[in-house]
């Protein structure tokens, strides 16, 4: 949600979108980098935002 500025709902089929396309189970988490290059965004620039 602080990434995207979205909902919290929006986050959460994102996340799930990210993990499918990954072949990922559910329970699973992703990391930064897998975020940033499904999303298109610059790794520094989250790294800001979520150690703010």
């Amino acid at each position: 949600m602080k990434i995207t500025g979205k909902s919290e709902t929006y986050s959460r089929t994102l996340l799930s979108k990210i993990k499918a396309s990954l072949n990922r189970p559910p329970h699973q988490f992703i990391t930064i980098e897998e975020f940033c290059q499904y999303t298109g965004l610059e790794k520094e620039k989250v790294l800001e935002i979520i150690t703010d």
